[in-house]
């Protein structure tokens, strides 16, 4: 058994307008396949960071391959309770559902903070066996935890995002 976090950008960093972007069906669609393949290996335990876009994506995804694996969790680390609040209704309602379905939610800091997200960030490493980051070599949020998984040694498998 082993465990599984993902990292990725936000939906405004990714090279395709909107999820019925075929670009974004076939990103989901390989990172659902890169799950299934993690848990033929032995990975059970999934978290997310449940931040808009690739976060979002893997929860889903993790949730689709809870219905055929009994043993795989899904674990949410939300950096701070405020997390949506700035989201739409949708994103909220989409959000609100993902983590009622998930087996643990965790929340890193009482509230917002400057650096709330990095320490999630951190703490999703800090979990880990495997990163899985959707990542091609842009500065920002990603670019840092994937150098801090690789200073920790963990296994980073990289996805690009197209």
């Amino acid at each position: 058994m082993y465990r599984v976090s993902f990292t990725g950008y936000r939906p405004e960093k990714l090279p395709f307008f909107g999820e019925d972007d075929p670009m974004c069906t076939d990103l989901k669609e390989r990172l659902s396949e890169r799950i299934g393949k993690l848990i033929a290996d032995g990975a059970e335990e999934f978290y997310t960071g449940m931040a808009l876009g690739v976060d979002t994506w893997v929860a889903e995804a993790v949730l689709e391959h809870k219905k055929a694996h009994s043993g795989v969790k899904l674990i949410a680390a939300v950096p701070c309770p405020e997390q949506s609040n700035s989201w739409s209704a949708e994103d909220k309602a989409r959000y609100q559902a993902i983590l009622a379905q998930c087996d643990k939610v965790m929340t890193i800091s009482p509230h917002y903070t400057r650096d709330c997200m990095y320490k999630r960030n951190r703490a999703l490493v800090d979990m880990c066996d495997v990163l899985v980051a959707v990542y091609d070599g842009k500065k920002g949020g990603t670019q840092y935890t994937v150098n801090y998984a690789q200073s920790k040694g963990r296994r980073v498998i990289t996805e690009p995002p197209m």
